[in-house]
């Protein structure tokens, strides 16, 4: 299989990551009533468990390396879910899903600043369109001033959380002997471990009002959601420079904005339409443009 055919496989793999990540918006909705950390926790351990006994035989390439990377960046989505659980106390909804989706402009700066890694004039655009996109999806009358408050802050340590595992996974994953599964295993293993401790600390696992139905949905969220999403962000993102990663990720807040409409008949205004069809053009403009000058 040729590099550029391999490439759009990956950018499709992450398109479809972005999408199952897009699906756990309206599920989310269904368990909004059980404490947060009761519900990662169980969705993390599911998405361990199930990796484990389907992917048994991949922990024959177990290493030192795999089991430090896995330790180190499951702190990165850790704390996207601790920063975002704690914004959203002291922010509005739609304020918090609009910080916590930046990592399409956090990747690049961060990369920028870490790597002295420059954007290319294709990538900008592209997280240009992406962000006016974002902005037109997210905003309602009350979004309020653009001046940033503790909920807003906390909301943008969890979008660099999410950035810092993208980054940091594009080295990861580039690196001699990664085996992607083993590598996702332990991460959702580790994900799973600091969930449960911090569920234990907060008293979540006190919460007995989950209904079969939540529980199933918490289920789906950790096969499909965790676990399968992961996995394909863990083997895709080693073919697709990171920054064009982030990009291609913001597609999760678009498709569970649509999602949500259809499933759960939730309203979007004209201008969230707007939003959510531009951050689709920033990411088809930034593929053909690739695809384009690649050729070239």
């Amino acid at each position: 299989m040729n590099d550029r055919k391999t490439e759009l496989l990956s950018v499709l793999g992450l398109l479809v990551a972005a999408l199952l990540w897009g699906i756990s918006y309206p599920l989310t909705k269904i368990v909004e009533t059980c404490p947060t950390f009761y519900t990662v926790s169980i969705r993390f351990l599911v998405a361990a468990v199930a990796m484990t006994v389907i992917f048994h035989k991949h922990f024959k390439n177990f290493s030192r390396d795999i089991l430090k990377y896995a330790f180190l960046l499951s702190f990165c989505i850790a704390s996207m879910y601790v920063f975002a659980t704690l914004g959203i106390k002291y922010t509005t909804s739609v304020r918090a899903s609009f910080f916590t989706c930046l990592s399409f402009v956090i990747v690049p700066i961060l990369n920028l600043i870490i790597y002295r890694l420059h954007l290319t004039r294709i990538v900008l655009i592209s997280v240009a369109i992406c962000m006016i996109g974002m902005f037109l999806l997210s905003y309602t009358p009350d979004m309020g001033s653009f001046g940033l408050n503790l909920g807003d802050a906390l909301c943008v340590l969890a979008a660099i959380g999410g950035s810092l595992h993208i980054i940091f996974l594009d080295r990861v994953s580039k690196r001699e002997k990664m085996d992607p599964t083993l590598f996702t295993t332990l991460l959702m293993s580790f994900v799973a471990l600091w969930g449960t401790l911090i569920a234990l600390f907060t008293g979540a696992f006190k919460y007995e009002g989950a209904s079969a139905f939540q529980l199933g949905t918490i289920v789906f969220l950790g096969l499909f959601c965790s676990a399968a999403a992961f996995l394909l962000q863990s083997i895709c993102q080693k073919y697709v420079p990171s920054n064009r990663v982030g990009v291609i990720l913001a597609m999760e807040p678009a498709s569970g904005c649509i999602i949500s409409v259809f499933a759960l008949g939730e309203v979007m205004t004209l201008s969230a339409w707007a939003g959510a069809v531009l951050v689709m053009f920033s990411l088809l403009y930034m593929e053909i443009a690739t695809n384009k000058s690649e050729s070239l």
